[in-house]
């Protein structure tokens, strides 16, 4: 199935925006959600443990990620993919003037296995037949969500 897509006319912020101020751009479009207990299920008509065994595994998995990713450790999670952290710092001129203060909140960084790297490669698309035109413009209002 290829992924939907439709095309939305957004304030231009590259390089050349003095010369155009407006771009088109693709955004992708969700084709709904798959909740947890789905996935639970599906997991568990392909092996020998029930919805709820693998429900507790993810479960737990949570709290072992967090554990290993606290100690600095990367996690290979075989063809899942690889979960680390990452971070960033702002720089300074002299060693002496480096602190932790300097390094930015870190990211959870993903790395997908083969079969998932194979996926993103092989995706099609397909515009939705959906013809509308956003202009989103950033504002200083409140928005309600």
């Amino acid at each position: 199935m290829a992924q939907k897509y439709r095309v939305i006319k957004r304030r231009n912020l590259g390089k050349d925006a003095d010369q155009v101020s407006h771009k088109y751009y693709a955004q992708s479009i969700s084709n709904g959600n798959v909740g947890i207990d789905e996935i639970c299920s599906d997991i568990s008509e392909y092996c020998s443990l029930t919805s709820a065994d693998v429900k507790a595994v993810l479960d737990r998995l949570n709290f072992v990620l967090d554990k290993h990713l606290r100690a600095g450790r990367n996690i290979l999670l075989g063809e899942v993919g690889n979960f680390r952290l990452s971070f960033g710092s702002s720089g300074t001129e002299n060693l002496e003037d480096f602190h932790t203060s300097k390094i930015r909140k870190p990211k959870i960084t993903f790395t997908p296995g083969k079969l998932l790297q194979k996926t993103r490669e092989q995706t099609s698309y397909e515009r939705d037949n959906v013809q509308v035109v956003k202009v989103t413009e950033p504002c200083d209002l409140p928005h309600a969500i």
